[in-house]
């Protein structure tokens, strides 16, 4: 039991001192960039993200790094990162379309339904964790509105108790939905960033006609691989097959 206990307080204070180490390298890397000393910064939030620690403000603030250093792939696929973990981050897409009006290449999207857009913009209030958390407060109404409506003598709590229950139940279901969705969405994360200019291929072979050109700092969708290439499609509908190694996976 002793030794139970000791190797509980060891793992605690381990956690402790991991988490005091990440906080005082991204205090350090804060007044490195405020200083304008960015690579320094970067330097440091590098060790950050190699201690396994990640983040979507981390992510923002690799991302402000690249791009004060001029390195626009790079601060494209950070920003990219920090909305993939919480759609939420203002700061990310604002800096994040900013960085897309510097690229060589500017994609037009294709028209999404108005249903689609209106889904993605309640999603994109909240992290998955968020969504997560909210349902479960929710279902904890749910019970308690039941127990209300179960246990009280009196008619004017138990109505309360089945009004609380039935818009709990309905809040629940509606925050399970959103929370699964964004998870799926994390989970499947098959995009990718441009690092290579380069000729996008008909086939997955290097001899293959030239379809078109892509340039550095484009997001497109992994749509399939063969013979280390990848198969993309842009957002404007174009597809074609390019070398794994001109692009890297946000979900990397």
């Amino acid at each position: 039991m002793k030794k139970y206990f000791l190797y509980i307080a060891l793992s605690l204070l381990s956690l402790n001192m991991f988490s005091d180490n990440v906080e005082q390298l991204i205090d350090s890397a804060q007044n490195s960039f405020m200083q304008t000393q960015y690579a320094s910064a970067l330097e440091m939030y590098d060790s950050v993200c190699r201690m396994g620690y990640s983040s979507s403000d981390l992510y923002y603030n690799i991302g402000n790094c690249y791009y004060r250093l001029n390195d626009i792939p790079n601060s494209v696929y950070y920003y990219e990162k920090a909305l993939m973990l919480d759609p939420s981050n203002g700061d990310a897409e604002f800096n994040l379309n900013i960085a897309n009006r510097q690229l060589k290449q500017i994609v037009e999207p294709l028209p999404i339904p108005f249903y689609a857009r209106w889904g993605m913009a309640i999603l994109n209030t909240m992290s998955s964790d968020a969504w997560t958390i909210l349902n479960i407060i929710f279902l904890v109404l749910t019970l308690a509105g039941i127990a209300l409506y179960l246990f009280m003598g009196r008619i004017a709590l138990r109505k309360l108790g089945f009004s609380i229950a039935v818009i709990s139940l309905i809040l629940f279901i509606f925050t399970a939905v959103c929370a699964y969705k964004s998870s799926v969405v994390i989970s499947e994360n098959n995009y990718a960033i441009v690092f290579e200019q380069s000729m996008v291929k008909s086939s997955p072979n290097a001899d293959a006609v030239n379809s078109f050109e892509i340039y550095e700092g484009i997001k497109v969708q992994v749509v399939d691989s063969a013979n280390s290439m990848y198969n993309i499609r842009l957002a404007d509908g174009k597809e074609g097959w390019i070398d794994a190694n001109d692009v890297k996976l946000l979900a990397e």
